[in-house]
Formats: C-alpha cells, sequence, structure tokens
C-alpha cells in the first residue's frame, strides 16, 4: 500500500511540476508579447487577451490577426493601424484613436464619446 501511494505522490508532483511549467511558459508569451507590441506598435497574431496596454502607441502598427479580447487599451493610439481580423470584444477603447485605422470589428468592444473612430468621428464607434 505505501508503495503504491508513493508511487502515487511521485506521479502528482510530476504532473504537477509539467502543469506549472506551461502555465509559466504561457504567461511568459504573453509578457513577450505586450513587450513587443510596445516596443514597435506591432504585433500582428499575437495573444493580447485581457493585457493592460492603456496608452500604448500603435499608431500604424499592424495588429492584424490579434487577440485583443478583454484587453485594456484606453487612450490608445491606432490611428493608420490595420486591425483586420483583430478580436476586441470586451476590450476597453475609451478615449482610444482609431482614425483612419483599417478592418476594425467593433463588434463587442466598448467605445465612448471620447474614443475616435476609424472615420475621424467620435464614438461611440460602430
Amino acid at each position: 500500500m505505501t508503495k503504491r501511494l508513493s508511487l502515487g505522490l511521485l506521479l502528482f508532483v510530476v504532473f504537477t511540476i509539467a502543469l506549472s511549467n506551461s502555465f509559466f511558459a504561457a504567461v511568459m508569451a504573453d509578457t513577450e508579447q505586450v513587450q513587443q507590441l510596445r516596443a514597435t506598435g506591432s504585433c500582428p497574431g499575437c495573444d493580447l487577451r485581457d493585457a493592460e496596454l492603456s496608452t500604448v502607441n500603435a499608431k500604424s502598427g499592424d495588429l492584424r490577426n490579434a487577440d485583443l479580447r478583454g484587453a485594456i487599451l484606453y487612450k490608445a493610439d491606432f490611428r493608420l493601424a490595420n486591425l483586420t481580423g483583430a478580436l476586441l470584444p470586451y476590450a476597453n477603447l475609451k478615449g482610444a484613436n482609431l482614425s483612419g485605422a483599417v478592418g476594425v470589428n467593433f463588434d463587442g468592444a466598448i467605445t465612448d464619446e471620447n474614443t475616435k473612430c476609424p472615420n475621424l468621428k467620435n464614438g461611440p464607434c460602430q
């Protein structure tokens, strides 16, 4: 019985370590992608879900197919950015500037009267 218990405990510990390493690797990837966006203004295909990106400068940036669901993009600069295929549900775009941005799908995104829409009008954007 103790050998079985010891083997079960060992397997549990190994499994837990494997899961935690996978979790931390995923968190690190997100951090690297956030840093990439902050440094270059572009991050096509990046997973930026729930990221804190207030005031990020992505002017003329490439965010095609980026996952920005739930991201905080308050007062972000997306002027002339390419957001084709980007996912924006629950993204907070209050006060963001999207003047001239292309491919923006506002379905589920949060905008307000301080958001500058791609058509150069104030929001809420649709």
